[in-house]
């Protein structure tokens, strides 16, 4: 049967599934530093346990931007030796999968930012946004919603009476894209057609002159 793998690392918990003869096997730590090794030993672990992949879902962003590269970059390097397509997701949407009705998708975007977005059963209302925790919660509005996400837990105090927690806001999204991927597989791309979302540039320039790589 098909094996479908699922990669995200926007937050600090970043996650690996694998959909396998009808079974999904996955991972997911709390990483600081060094999501890298943390990330290539349980993608390792995994592909142990099938021969090929039929295809990738990975997060691309918003999120933390030396993680997200690695997650990226490990998903490509994968469709690219197993020769099978890879279907990019927002990360933020990623964490609204397993949610209905209304929902605010918060990531810590450090530096006093918020990345966010609103989705109405899965469907974004509006664009994502890079704003002050406080202004980015008040893009849900004056109706129930329900906040998920690093941000949800960052920033609970933040969050009006009407609002109401996932139980889980911070766990990797890994399951739920693998759904995501069942789903949409239509929509899944050649590797060299996938790029990171971000909404704010990189803090670390490269130096002038020196060439520049799409993202």
């Amino acid at each position: 049967m098909a094996s479908f793998l699922a990669i995200d690392t926007a937050g600090p918990e970043i996650g690996v599934a694998l959909s396998h003869n009808g079974q999904i096997f996955t991972w997911s730590d709390r990483v600081g530093r060094g999501s890298e090794s943390a990330l290539g030993q349980a993608v390792s672990d995994m592909l142990e346990k099938t021969d090929s992949l039929c295809g990738i879902v990975v997060s691309v962003g918003p999120g933390a931007f030396t993680s997200l590269r690695v997650g990226v970059a490990t998903a490509l390097g994968l469709a690219l030796a197993s020769d099978c397509p890879v279907l990019p997701i927002c990360s933020l949407k990623a964490r609204a999968l397993g949610e209905s009705g209304r929902v605010l998708s918060l990531l810590d975007g450090r530096k006093g930012r918020a990345y966010a977005a609103v989705f109405e059963n899965g469907e974004p209302v509006g664009d994502a946004v890079d704003w002050a925790p406080n202004r980015a919660i008040e893009l849900a509005g004056n109706t129930a919603f329900i906040a998920v996400g690093e941000g949800a837990q960052v920033w609970h105090d933040l969050l009006p009476d009407w609002a109401q927690i996932a139980e889980t806001p911070t766990k990797s999204p890994v399951v739920e894209m693998l759904g995501y991927f069942d789903r949409n597989s239509e929509k899944a791309v050649a590797p060299e057609a996938v790029s990171l979302r971000y909404l704010r540039a990189p803090d670390a320039k490269l130096p002038k002159g020196a060439p520049q790589q799409g993202a």
